[in-house]
């Protein structure tokens, strides 16, 4: 990572997605969440995988359903992104 900034948006995007996992968010939440971080991001690397489930998330949250449909479903297409940012952040502890 370049810069502290663009470690601090990454971060917060693995937190967004814990907080997926652990059911305190939800598809439309982390959607909102990778767009954003993703538009700051948009010079950088990181762009691309960021931006690679927001499609499918939309559709998540779009099509309804159980919060915990989505959220299997939002935690299945972002798992990718998941094993990005820990190949990339320092394990927490």
């Amino acid at each position: 990572m370049d810069t502290v900034r663009e470690k601090e948006l990454l971060e917060n995007a693995m937190d967004a997605l814990d907080r997926l996992f652990d059911g305190h968010f939800g598809a439309i939440d982390l959607w909102a969440l990778f767009v954003a971080t993703r538009q700051a991001l948009r010079h950088t690397s990181h762009g691309p995988a960021l931006a690679e489930p927001l499609a499918d998330l939309e559709a998540v949250w779009r099509a309804g359903g159980s919060a915990d449909v989505q959220r299997d479903r939002a935690l299945y297409i972002t798992d990718p992104v998941r094993h990005y940012l820990a190949k990339l952040l320092p394990p927490l502890g």
